[in-house]
């Protein structure tokens, strides 16, 4: 590390702030229990909130093709699908192909790909988008936790690896006087 200066340990400096949640301590993420928020409902009939406004054909012959190539009934309860179904839904299926067929306004067409997945869909057009409406709108689907670089200490490595008597400088700021 470069010489240790007081600005080292301010998470109010960019110098000290720990780089990946710029020192707020916490990071946003995609929430599972906002995403599927009433486990009672199935697929069919909005358990996945994100989708569950949307009239949009491609996304019903979206889950027609999972559930065709899965084996699962689209009308049963969340709560009742496996768990590997829940999984492929929410973070996509890895690298397995899957053929969809599309109709598309009396274009048919066919690919073979693989499902994205609803949260990684989330977090790539959050990351793309400049639209307010877009983060307005994606907000209601995320929540905070302790930042995984910094756990919360809102520090960079370098002022974390500063010890006095075997704790590192977040620990030793939370002690009592």
């Amino acid at each position: 590390i470069p010489e240790i200066e007081p600005r080292l340990f301010s998470f109010n400096a960019p110098f000290g702030a720990c780089p990946v949640c710029d020192g707020l301590g916490v990071e946003l993420f995609f929430d599972e229990r906002l995403i599927v928020p009433d486990s009672a409902l199935s697929i069919d009939k909005g358990a996945i909130a994100p989708w569950a406004k949307s009239k949009s054909a491609y996304l019903t012959q979206t889950v027609n093709a999972l559930a065709k190539h899965f084996g699962f009934d689209k009308k049963t309860p969340w709560k009742d699908l496996p768990e590997r179904i829940q999984k492929l839904f929410l973070y996509g299926s890895g690298e397995e192909a899957i053929k969809f067929r599309f109709d598309d306004a009396g274009r048919v067409y066919e690919v073979t790909r693989v499902f994205e997945g609803v949260i990684p869909n989330m977090e790539r057009r959050l990351r793309e988008s400049d639209s307010a409406w877009v983060r307005e709108e994606f907000e209601k689907y995320q929540n905070n936790r302790s930042c995984g670089a910094c756990h919360g200490y809102r520090l960079r490595d370098e002022a974390l690896a500063v010890k006095i008597a075997g704790s590192h400088i977040g620990q030793v700021t939370q002690l009592s006087i």
